[in-house]
């Protein structure tokens, strides 16, 4: 495999790139790093190509269905089209990557707009982990004249909320930055918690960062609003939790004995949802599945 693909692969499972969807980008670059160090002479072996890249790269992270998503709409465009000739086959397969990449940059717009109406001036929001939906959501609001403020949790243990205070910080929003286990105190100030998702089930639960959860418990409890920003190409009919190293907690050394348990992401139900932001609109978690339109294939299987 290209050493490029394989550079990219590393990145995405190492958690170097952040964010659902720039891990989908990042797959896509990868078909399109493979696609253009093909040496394949005919379209079936450039096709198969792709989909053991494309395979090699899903695999990287189980619990991100807009990676699987994006691999699987190319594949399913690239075996569509009826040519024998290998560079006409290549040329479409850039324009399909093109075009999808596109369109997640065109969702992420959408996604900010539909959530920053719901930024009122005055408030104090609290998120959890990093999401470029959420951020973008929060910039947008910046720039609409919104003043307000953001809670933005530590995110333990890979600390990835502090990529959300540093990019929140470099557009001029008043960040506060605790640990996870001060929810509860600072709950009690909250307006409203906005995070992101990795997946989205079609009942209305989301998947996101291990802790997303609590939280949200918390915010019923005070009866504060929790929305979440995340395009539809994470609706998804099921998804698998991915669990982590134990070294990401603490070195297994100082507890011997001790089974150290680190999953990465929590399922958080319907009912602790108040709205889902998408790029086609702000929906009820019990109107999510009315959003998924179109169907592709699995080749993952």
């Amino acid at each position: 495999m290209d050493p490029e693909v394989d550079r990219i692969i590393r990145d995405i499972k190492s958690l170097s790139i952040q964010g659902a969807r720039e891990v989908a980008k990042a797959g896509l670059r990868a078909l399109e790093q493979a696609a253009k160090k093909s040496r394949a002479k005919t379209a079936k072996a450039f096709v198969s190509e792709l989909e053991k890249t494309a395979v090699k790269v899903s695999r990287t992270r189980p619990t991100e269905p807009g990676l699987k998503h994006m691999l699987s709409i190319t594949l399913v465009k690239v075996r569509g089209f009826d040519t024998a000739d290998v560079k006409k086959l290549k040329r479409f397969t850039f324009g399909v990557i093109e075009g999808l990449l596109d369109e997640l940059e065109s969702a992420l717009d959408r996604i900010a707009e539909n959530g920053a109406r719901l930024i009122k001036s005055g408030d104090m929001i609290m998120t959890h982990c990093h999401s470029h939906s959420v951020v973008e959501i929060l910039r947008k609001a910046k720039k609409q004249g919104k003043k307000f403020k953001v809670i933005v949790t530590e995110t333990r243990p890979l600390y990835q909320g502090l990529m959300t205070a540093k990019d929140l910080l470099k557009s001029g929003i008043p960040v506060i930055y605790s640990e996870d286990s001060a929810v509860g105190h600072f709950m009690k100030v909250t307006t409203k918690v906005l995070v992101g998702c990795d997946a989205i089930l079609p009942n209305g639960a989301v998947v996101n960062k291990i802790g997303t959860l609590p939280m949200a418990i918390v915010a019923s409890h005070f009866g504060k609003p929790v929305f979440v920003a995340g395009g539809t190409i994470k609706i998804t009919p099921d998804v698998q939790i991915e669990f982590r190293e134990a070294e990401e907690i603490i070195e297994p050394k100082r507890l011997p004995g001790a089974k150290i348990i680190n999953p990465a992401f929590d399922v958080t139900p319907p009912e602790f949802i108040d709205r889902i932001i998408t790029e086609k609109g702000t929906v009820r978690p019990d109107m999510i599945d009315r959003l998924l339109t179109r169907e592709v294939e699995n080749p993952f299987g």
